[in-house]
């Protein structure tokens, strides 16, 4: 079939009319980060892993699961706040990088360390 602009007269055009699309609600939000209990800390600052390390032992003592935990900490390494991001079952903790970054941002914290323990008492090489 051939194009004939002759036709292209008779034939009509149907104009779509658009939907009005309804406005959309948005949330007006507050998030604040709510103290639960404190704990004093001797050194102060974590200098090494093993500061580190000792600081979290300190934190969890003996739980029977395994918890993914974010310390924050402030320009000069001292820690800010503890929070237990994820508690997993007896051999695994899933946890998404938003939930780690979360209470770092929130707390303005220069650096964060982070860690999880071995309800086991295993540990593993290098860790």
């Amino acid at each position: 079939m051939k194009y004939d602009p002759r036709k292209q007269s008779k034939m009509k055009v149907k104009e779509v009319k658009e939907k009005p699309i309804p406005a959309k609600r948005i949330d007006i939000v507050n998030l604040k980060l709510v103290k639960e209990s404190s704990m004093m800390y001797k050194e102060r600052v974590v200098r090494s892993p093993e500061d580190g390390y000792d600081l979290l032992r300190r934190f969890l003592g003996d739980v029977d699961r395994e918890y993914f935990i974010v310390v924050c900490l402030d320009t000069k390494n001292q820690p800010t706040n503890i929070n237990i991001c994820h508690v997993g079952s007896l051999n695994s903790s899933i946890v998404h990088p938003r939930e780690v970054m979360k209470s770092a941002v929130m707390s303005n914290a220069a650096s964060i360390l982070v860690g999880h323990n071995h309800p086991s008492g295993v540990r593993l090489q290098g860790a």
